[in-house]
C-alpha cells in the first residue's frame, strides 16, 4: 500500500508487528493530536530501526497518550552504509546542522571529536539523540544513526585503528588528488570513519597522527575554506557517492 503524502511518520522504540498495540508517549501523542491534529482512524506511519517501515490507524487519541494499531508492513529493514561522522564540536546552530543533515545523508554513526582547535562545549547526547530522531523521522530513514559521546582525539584514533576502520580526514590546504581519485583506492566494503576538523582546521601534529594511521586517506574538499559544517556535508555527500548506498 502506498504512504499517503503527509502522514505523520514516527521513531518507535517498542517491537512492530501485525495487529500489535503501540502506545505513544506524552510528548509524540501531544504532536499527533495537538500539533497534527490528528484523530481516531487517523494513519501514522512507524518504525523503530529494527522491524521495516509500518501503518499504524490510531484507535485512541488523547493528548497525554495515544493508542495505534499496526496494521500492514510497507517497507522492510535495510541499513544504511557503513559510513561514520567523526566531527569537532561547533557552536551550537552549526552542531544542530551537522547532526541533522548527517542523519539525512545517511551516515551510520556521529562521533563528536575534541581536537587541539575545537572551541565549543561537550554535545549532550541525548540532545543529539533527539534531533538525529527527528531528522530520521522527515528524511525517510529506516533506522537512525548511532550517537555517541565527545571523545579525546587520542581515544578516537585508536578505535579507528581496533575496528579496522579507513579514516578519511579532510585536510584543507592537501596537495592530494582531487576527491574522486582519493576516494577509488578504497573498497566499497570497507568501514569507513570521515573525520571533519574545527574552524581552524586541524594541528600539524594531528595530521602527522592520521598518517599514521594503518588505513588512512586524506580528502581534498576543492580551493576555498570551507566552514566545518559545509565541509561535513561535503565530505560525506562525495563519500557517499562513491562509496555509500547511492
Amino acid at each position: 500500500m502506498l504512504k499517503k503524502q503527509n502522514t505523520p511518520r514516527l521513531y518507535v522504540e517498542s517491537d512492530l508487528s501485525k495487529d500489535q498495540g503501540i502506545p505513544l508517549g506524552k510528548e509524540q501523542s501531544h504532536y499527533v493530536v495537538t500539533v497534527m491534529r490528528r484523530g481516531e482512524g487517523d494513519e501514522l506511519i512507524l518504525f523503530n530501526g529494527r522491524d521495516g517501515e509500518w501503518r499504524g490507524v490510531i484507535q485512541q487519541a488523547r493528548k497525554n497518550q495515544c493508542l495505534v494499531h499496526v496494521v500492514e508492513q510497507l517497507r522492510e529493514q535495510t541499513s544504511s552504509s557503513n559510513i561514520e561522522i567523526a566531527f569537532a564540536p561547533l557552536k551550537k546552530i552549526q552542531n544542530g546542522i551537522v547532526v541533522q543533515k548527517m542523519t539525512e545523508l545517511g551516515v551510520s554513526a556521529l562521533r563528536p571529536v575534541q581536537t587541539n582547535r575545537t572551541n565549543a562545549d561537550r554535545l549532550r547526547e541525548d540532545k543529539m539523540l533527539l534531533q538525529v530522531i527527528e531528522a530520521a523521522e522527515q528524511c525517510e530513514r529506516l533506522d537512525i544513526p548511532e550517537v555517541y559521546a565527545t571523545s579525546k582525539l587520542g581515544t578516537f584514533l585508536k578505535y579507528v585503528e581496533a575496528e579496522g576502520r579507513t579514516l578519511i580526514y579532510c585536510a584543507e590546504r592537501s596537495d592530494d588528488l582531487n576527491p574522486v581519485q582519493a576516494l577509488s583506492g578504497i573498497e566499497k566494503s570497507e568501514k569507513v570513519t570521515v573525520l571533519i576538523g574545527p574552524e581552524g582546521g586541524f594541528a600539524d601534529e594531528e595530521l602527522e597522527q592520521f598518517e599514521a594511521v594503518s588505513k588512512s586517506c586524506t580528502l581534498k574538499l576543492g580551493p576555498r575554506i570551507l566552514r566545518a559544517e559545509t565541509a561535513a556535508i561535503s565530505a560525506v555527500t562525495l563519500v557517499q557517492s562513491v562509496l555509500g548506498d547511492w
